[in-house]
């Protein structure tokens, strides 16, 4: 009995994931560039650029802070990621200019592919946000983002894609 309730401690502790050192989340701590575009069924294309930094936030938290430019509007955002390690999955919240206006997301991590998949449900039926990111090439210092938008009848409105480039360090 006393294994039992020893072992039921040890369950019940929280393990802590240093996310400096996930197979995937190590990849992102740095100074990015970005660009592409996202087209919508009307016809009406996004184009996208975004500089940002990422990097560690406390025991399993990820924060990445930078402004995105969207058709010329230039505006701050932040995404502060949570790693559930007892679930191994994530939880994102993007934040844009008004720190109230805000995007909840969950997520998982393939260590296998090296992707990192978020979606957000953001409205009834089945409307949605999902970004899809990819490593290209050994170095990982590329990112692509799919990003797909779709409305209350799960169809397609807006979809592109990011490529983020790592800034070289000296």
């Amino acid at each position: 009995m006393k294994k039992l309730i020893a072992l039921l401690c040890l369950l019940a502790t929280p393990v802590v994931a240093d996310l400096s050192t996930h197979a995937i989340f190590k990849h992102y701590i740095g100074t990015w560039n970005a660009a592409g575009e996202l087209k919508g069924v009307d016809g009406n294309v996004l184009k996208i650029s975004e500089e940002w930094t990422g990097k560690v936030d406390g025991e399993n938290g990820f924060l990445i802070e930078g402004t995105r430019t969207i058709n010329g509007d230039k505006q701050p955002f932040k995404w502060t990621i949570t790693h559930n390690v007892g679930a191994d999955s994530f939880e994102a919240v993007l934040t844009g200019v008004d720190a109230q206006q805000t995007i909840r997301f969950e997520g998982n991590a393939s260590l296998v592919n090296q992707t990192l998949e978020l979606k957000s449900i953001t409205g009834s039926g089945q409307s949605s946000i999902t970004i899809f990111e990819s490593f290209s090439g050994d170095a990982k210092d590329v990112i692509e983002s799919k990003v797909t938008f779709t409305g209350d009848q799960g169809q397609t409105t807006l979809e592109g894609v990011i490529k983020h480039q790592k800034e070289k360090q000296p």
